[in-house]
């Protein structure tokens, strides 16, 4: 039988654990951003297959509006924003599983949407990575 816990998986920004998840079934999403390869259908039915360099990826990271790592996260978009510039690393690991994901040389595309009332709200949160690792490993 396998099993799979929210519980086991972890997200690094910075080598900083990111905390406090928004509630769901979505709250990581990590993905590429380009198809690996395109194809492309000659007259006489042949097909010919161009494969992508490009491996760049999004990690889409939901967090309720208390979570202390909106802080962290705003504090380096801050940065980003006011030219100190440092290249975000992002790394997801299934502790009891086997996925994996690392992205290298990212940026916070931008500050997420803040929305208040009566209940608790998320924020989502978008670091675009130049490179996306993907291990699909089950659990």
């Amino acid at each position: 039988m396998k099993t799979y816990s929210f519980g086991n998986t972890i997200v690094l920004i910075q080598g900083q654990e990111i905390t406090e998840w928004d509630e769901g079934d979505d709250t990581i999403n990590i993905e590429r951003r380009a198809d690996s390869a395109i194809d492309v259908m000659t007259n006489d039915g042949l097909m010919v297959v161009a494969l992508s360099t490009n491996k760049s990826g999004v990690f889409s990271l939901r967090l309720m509006q208390t979570s202390a790592s909106n802080a962290f996260l705003n504090g380096l978009l801050n940065a980003q924003e006011n030219g100190v510039f440092t290249p975000t690393f992002c790394q997801f690991k299934d502790t009891r599983g086997k996925d994996l994901a690392s992205g290298t040389q990212g940026y916070i595309r931008k500050a997420p949407p803040m929305a208040r009332g009566a209940g608790l709200n998320s924020q989502l949160w978008e670091i675009v990575v130049e490179r996306l690792d993907l291990i699909l490993g089950g659990a």
